[in-house]
């Protein structure tokens, strides 16, 4: 839900906002071998309750750049011809005589944001690798697919309230004060959320995952190394073991030593659908991770939205239809008794489906016209014969929107000498900028970009919805299959090393080439006043 707003709070690019997202999973990648192996035979829920820990910590360190970071500085448009008086129409206004350090250090945060990360991502290992093992080891075989399925429905409800909640918090205004106990919101009486120029409180959400994290950390702890009845469960399980009586003996006497982890590799590489379902999954995981990542920017850009709202839009299309597809699958799995041939042939035909459809997804709105920008004055440039002794700068976004129905950069590129203000129903201030010679004689423009007609988002939606929907039914199906064809002895390690290549070859490639193929579409890049650094897009190609 943040990737917008911490591009814009920091000035970061969607390639460097992309390396802040997959250090989550370069963590996990690093670990999850290790932890699978040596953890096999260790208490298991009690290293998620460890790893519950190190993510609360993680949490922590990913929400302190906005308590170390300056006053957000929400943006200036000054004109300064040399026949006119200068006119700020700003909350924060700021010059190029009036550079601060600070202002050129904001980059520097985000390598907070990335350690925070790196320890978020430490810190879930255990969750999704020996956690699923254990639930597996603890449950009859016709009835583990219900109850991963619903592990995994469960993990996508925090997206969820995470969407849900995160773009709420988006839209309400970055800077709080704490004074007296009681949180005052200011600036919002100036500005709303629909200003391209809005960060939202992007830090609420960190704060609360840290809190949540720490209180599981005693219960999860307080689970036995394994539940009652395991070892009969264990025993009664017929074998789909995909190696011969000799191996599957040595497998289950294989200590988890240093010395043989070369051995417990190698085995696992030697079986056939342990391999092409991992490759299947760092295809899917490619996809969904770059998709993801980015859907609520991509709806904020194509669908002409707000952050907040495009933040809950994505998660009413990825969380329920992730839900439901983790619940159908496991579900179809118990109903018709599936065996693995089977199971294999489920997966293929939904991720077949997802391929038939994805053209589906070029539905889009157009460009907004803008001056300059994806419309011309004379020429394709923010500076015209109109505006060009105005000396405007490009540093703050502050666009306004002209009777003519395009958009300007900010007052200053539309030549607006003048303005004035008043407050609305909903206690805004909205500024009307009057006499812009790039408009006509006696034009005005308003504050914001103009308002685009466009009906293609609730079909692009339905269309996103049904093909997560597919996506995910072949997720539990697959998790149950890599469970089965491999050794009781060497499950948690499958799990561990399978989710070591989905991450390298997908979840980590993923949301980087999607940021870099972002940021090629960029049509305005934010140039810093107070150094050579670029900032980030304010506008891309749709």
């Amino acid at each position: 839900t943040n990737i917008s707003t911490l591009e814009r709070r920091f000035g970061l690019s969607s390639s460097q906002s992309a390396l802040v997202v997959v250090s989550y999973d370069v963590a996990f990648c690093i670990l999850t071998a290790f932890v699978t192996y040596f953890g096999a035979t260790a208490n298991r829920p009690r290293l998620v309750g460890i790893g519950s820990a190190i993510f609360g910590i993680g949490a922590f360190v990913y929400a302190l750049p906005h308590f170390l970071s300056p006053l957000y500085k929400f943006g200036d448009s000054t004109l300064t011809s040399n026949n006119s008086k200068k006119h700020v129409h700003s909350l924060f206004p700021s010059n190029a005589t009036n550079c601060l350090p600070t202002d050129q250090g904001l980059m520097k945060f985000m390598f907070v944001l990335l350690f925070g990360q790196l320890l978020l991502g430490c810190g879930t290992v255990p969750l999704y690798t020996l956690g699923v093992a254990y639930i597996e080891d603890s449950v009859p075989k016709n009835s583990a697919p219900i109850y991963l399925g619903i592990a995994n429905a469960a993990s996508l409800f925090g997206p969820a309230i995470g969407f849900a909640c995160g773009g709420y918090i988006l839209n309400n205004f970055l800077q709080y004060l704490i004074i007296l106990g009681y949180a005052i919101l200011f600036s919002s009486l100036l500005t709303s959320s629909s200003d391209p120029r809005w960060v939202g409180a992007w830090w609420i959400g960190p704060m609360a995952m840290m809190t949540a994290s720490w209180i599981l950390v005693i219960p999860l702890c307080g689970f036995p190394k394994q539940l009652p009845g395991t070892g009969q469960i264990r025993a009664e399980r017929k074998s789909e073991v995909h190696t011969n009586s000799k191996e599957e003996a040595e497998n289950s006497e294989l200590e988890n030593s240093l010395k043989n982890f070369p051995t417990a590799v190698m085995r696992l590489f030697k079986n056939p659908a342990f391999c092409f379902l991992t490759l299947a999954g760092c295809s899917t995981g490619l996809t969904v991770s770059g998709g993801s990542s980015f859907m609520a920017k991509f709806i904020q850009n194509e669908f002409h939205t707000s952050a907040g709202t495009s933040a809950m839009l994505a998660g009413a299309i990825l969380v329920p239809a992730a839900v439901a597809g983790h619940l159908l699958g496991g579900g179809l799995i118990s109903r018709f008794q599936m065996e693995t041939p089977a199971i294999l042939k489920l997966c293929a035909f939904s991720s077949f489906l997802v391929a038939c459809a994805s053209p589906l997804l070029l539905l889009r709105c157009g460009n907004k016209a803008m001056a300059g920008i994806t419309a011309t004055y004379n020429r394709s440039n923010l500076t015209s014969g109109c505006n060009s002794n105005c000396n405007c700068q490009t540093e703050f976004y502050n666009p306004v929107c002209g009777g003519n129905g395009v958009a300007y950069f900010s007052p200053c590129y539309a030549g607006c000498p003048e303005s004035s203000g008043y407050i609305n129903s909903t206690i805004q201030v909205i500024m009307v900028y009057n006499n812009c010679s790039c408009l006509g004689v006696n034009e005005t423009a308003h504050a914001g970009v103009c308002e685009a007609s466009c009906f293609k988002l609730p079909l692009f939606l339905g269309l996103a919805l049904f093909m997560v929907l597919l996506t995910f039914i072949s997720h539990t199906p697959a998790v149950v299959v890599s469970l089965r064809i491999v050794p009781p002895s060497m499950r948690s390690f499958a799990i561990g090393l399978e989710w070591l290549f989905l991450r390298a070859l997908g979840t980590i490639p993923g949301p980087i080439l999607y940021g870099s193929f972002i940021d090629s579409t960029c049509k305005l890049w934010q140039s810093k006043e107070c150094g050579t650094v670029r900032g980030s897009c304010w506008v891309y190609d749709s």
